[in-house]
């Protein structure tokens, strides 16, 4: 199939974040007026005014007054893998960012993020500056200002979750084991996993499903996109362990 090429310039304004100006990262939608911002730039938006200030940044259309903002807001993870798609690098981007920000703040990194970056360790970032000082996107193919999109670009991954009988209590009895192969949609999240698994393995409190590759422990928030692309980009499937584990 032929794939379509356009210029980034023409499309910028539908996948950039007007409170940040930069690329959307975990798009949210304001029901009222189906703006989208990045999740952490509109919360922090609304985290210090009053239920009777909250408007919408960008077009101050009033929002109703409740006592949790996130009811305003709905995730868009169909935009946000359109992003991914078209910025292929973004995620690691963001995670060098991340690090920079902690290291100028001189805080301690967090074992999610110090997890990310070992994913990403010998990747280049997306953005780079030039001989003439202009910041650049830097891009996989020779097309330096043009992406391209096929359906390809979005596609179903074969799952295979193994358990990990090395830190389950021996007291505890599994009635039902998941299926070894799973195929799942690009655009879920670890913590999907984990919940399916929880259902599926009956397992509520104390104890509690976590997801790991190889010997680090997978944050909710990490999306199986972002897995695939940095540890199996030549295949559709990925591999994760999990294990039971007793919360006391």
């Amino acid at each position: 199939m032929e794939s379509l090429y356009f210029s980034l310039n023409e499309i910028n304004p539908l996948l950039q974040c007007s409170l940040c100006d930069g690329y959307l990262i975990d798009p949210y939608t304001i029901k009222e007026c189906m703006h989208t911002f990045c999740r952490t730039c509109i919360l922090s938006y609304f985290k210090n005014l009053s239920r009777s200030e909250y408007k919408c940044p960008k077009c101050d259309v009033n929002l109703e007054p409740v006592s949790d903002i996130s009811k305003c807001l709905i995730p868009d993870r169909q935009l946000g893998d359109i992003v991914r798609s078209l910025l292929p690098s973004l995620d690691i981007d963001e995670i060098n960012n991340e690090k920079l920000f902690y290291e100028q703040n001189s805080l301690s990194i967090p074992k999610d993020l110090r997890l990310k970056l070992r994913l990403v360790k010998n990747l280049s970032p997306m953005r780079y500056t030039d001989q003439q000082g202009q910041i650049r996107l830097r891009s996989f193919n020779d097309r330096s200002t043009v992406s391209s999109v096929t359906k390809k670009s979005i596609i179903p991954i074969a799952l295979q979750i193994e358990l990990c009988k090395k830190f389950i209590d021996p007291s505890l009895i599994l009635k039902q084991y998941p299926r070894k192969y799973l195929c799942v949609n690009s655009q879920l999240h670890i913590d999907h996993i984990r919940k399916y698994l929880e259902t599926i393995c009956q397992i509520s409190k104390p104890y509690q499903v976590y997801l790991f590759f190889y010997d680090s422990c997978l944050s909710d928030s990490t999306p199986l996109l972002l897995i695939k692309n940095l540890l199996f980009p030549s295949t559709d499937r990925i591999k994760l362990y999990f294990s039971i584990i007793l919360n006391k």
